[in-house]
């Protein structure tokens, strides 16, 4: 499998991490892009332009991250399973996904609108989505203690979307904020599959 990333999106790292936690990391040729390298290669390959976009051996193409994670999780056989099978458990974790993802999506809407300049920025859109970190924040500060160790690919993405949130400081002070939060996200920064990771 080939892999398009780029190197700090927390989608992307989420592929990564699951790749890693799946012990499947080697096996997959990561193919690390510029945004301009992103806007020549992949709108050939996924319509909508955005990473990560996987392509199977087979040629079939793989987007985006939910897809491409549920994919890798469904070759590990000798690791605990990152999506249980058990319906319930199943549902669970892809709604933690579902919440991480957001905040993901959130955080870069924010800080993309956040770099433009004072006469370009639109604050409306500011206010908007770091309402919407906020409110992400404050329930996964109320679930982190229920959180599954090893992590599903629940807590991927959310680990995911905190360490881009962290990365492009986004939400500064956060973590005296949402202490249980922060203590299960110091726990999973320990990881070797986060380690291996880290934006840069």
């Amino acid at each position: 499998m080939k892999c398009y990333i780029t190197a700090n999106s927390p989608f992307a790292r989420k592929v990564r991490v699951a790749a890693h936690e799946t012990g499947l990391a080697d096996e997959v040729e990561w193919q690390i892009i510029t945004p301009v390298e992103r806007a020549e290669i992949i709108p050939a390959i996924n319509p909508l332009g955005k990473v990560p976009v996987a392509i199977l051996e087979a040629g079939d193409i793989l987007f985006d991250s939910p897809v491409i994670c549920a994919y890798v999780d469904s070759l590990n056989n000798d690791r605990p399973k990152l999506i249980p099978e058990t319906a319930d458990q199943r549902w669970a974790v892809f709604t933690l996904e579902a919440l991480g993802d957001g905040l993901g999506e959130a955080v870069i809407a924010a800080s993309q609108e956040a770099q433009k300049p004072d006469d370009k920025r639109t604050q409306a859109i500011v206010d908007r989505q770091t309402g919407k970190i906020a409110s992400a924040l404050g329930a996964l500060n109320k679930m982190a203690g229920d959180f599954n160790d090893p992590p599903m690919m629940g807590e991927i993405a959310v680990g995911c979307a905190l360490g881009y949130m962290e990365f492009r400081n986004v939400v500064p002070g956060w973590r005296e904020t949402y202490p249980a939060l922060t203590g299960w996200y110091t726990g999973i920064l320990k990881r070797q599959s986060f380690i291996r990771t880290k934006p840069s």
